[in-house]
């Protein structure tokens, strides 16, 4: 597990096309599931924890609370056509689904970049659906030409993808984007909350006890690194392993 100088909470960073903040998709007799056309995720060669299924999700468009759970219960069948890029030969070993958001999502590993083609097969009310998505997978790059979390430059934090836990405790966060990538969205929630309040700007001052959300784009091919930082007392362990 890699320390960081800060202490307290934890921090990861997933990458992923800009799908799975969708709102919820009613859903009827003649239901419509779909993936993507095209997603983009990030490779890192340097520091494999980031390539895990953890960090690398793919939303199920069209999936909400009322047939996420039905859907994974029937179980689902994913397909890689190439699996020097990303495999999906064992369920829990090379990819896992899960319910976030209100969305079924297809976590999958990456191991090389390149480009492959997932196609998911599922069940839902007696129907057999087939969903699929050209995926590329890039270098990964720094989005952050600067990130300063009170008053210390974490820059060098992101030189490498994160999907390893760091210990890390920040409250103001200001960041100055790379070249080609933008502040895409920072969301603040507490838990116990209903719904995420959303922050305007590059800067953020986490609430006590609260987390916040920062999504990052490319500018030119769409990718998406996402942020959490879990602003949390001294006294309490985060515990998370991603």
């Amino acid at each position: 597990m890699k320390k960081s100088f800060l202490k307290g909470a934890s921090i990861f960073l997933a990458s992923v096309l800009t799908v799975g903040m969708c709102s919820a998709y009613s859903v009827n007799a003649k239901a419509k599931f779909s993936l993507p056309k095209k997603t983009t995720l990030s490779y890192d060669k340097k520091n494999n924890g980031g390539n895990g299924f953890y960090t690398n999700v793919i939303y199920i468009k069209g999936t909400n609370r009322s047939n996420s759970e039905s859907i994974l219960r029937n179980g689902m069948k994913v397909k890689s056509s190439n699996r020097k890029v990303i495999s999906t030969k064992t369920f829990g070993k090379d990819y896992y689904l899960i319910a976030d958001n209100n969305q079924v999502g297809i976590g999958v590993k990456l191991k090389k970049t390149g480009s492959t083609k997932i196609t998911a097969k599922f069940k839902y009310r007696g129907k057999t659906y087939s969903v699929k998505t050209t995926v590329k997978v890039i270098k990964y790059s720094n989005p952050f030409k600067k990130i300063v979390v009170d008053g210390r430059d974490c820059t060098s934090d992101f030189k490498n993808k994160n999907g390893s836990s760091i210990s890390f405790m920040g409250r103001n966060i200001k960041i100055t984007p790379n070249k080609n990538w933008r502040v895409k969205s920072i969301y603040t929630y507490k838990p116990g909350a209903t719904k995420m309040k959303k922050i305007k700007g590059s800067s953020v001052t986490i609430p006590t006890n609260c987390r916040a959300f920062i999504t990052m784009e490319n500018k030119k091919n769409k990718l998406t690194e996402k942020v959490t930082f879990d602003e949390m007392d001294t006294s309490e362990d985060p515990g998370f392993i991603f």
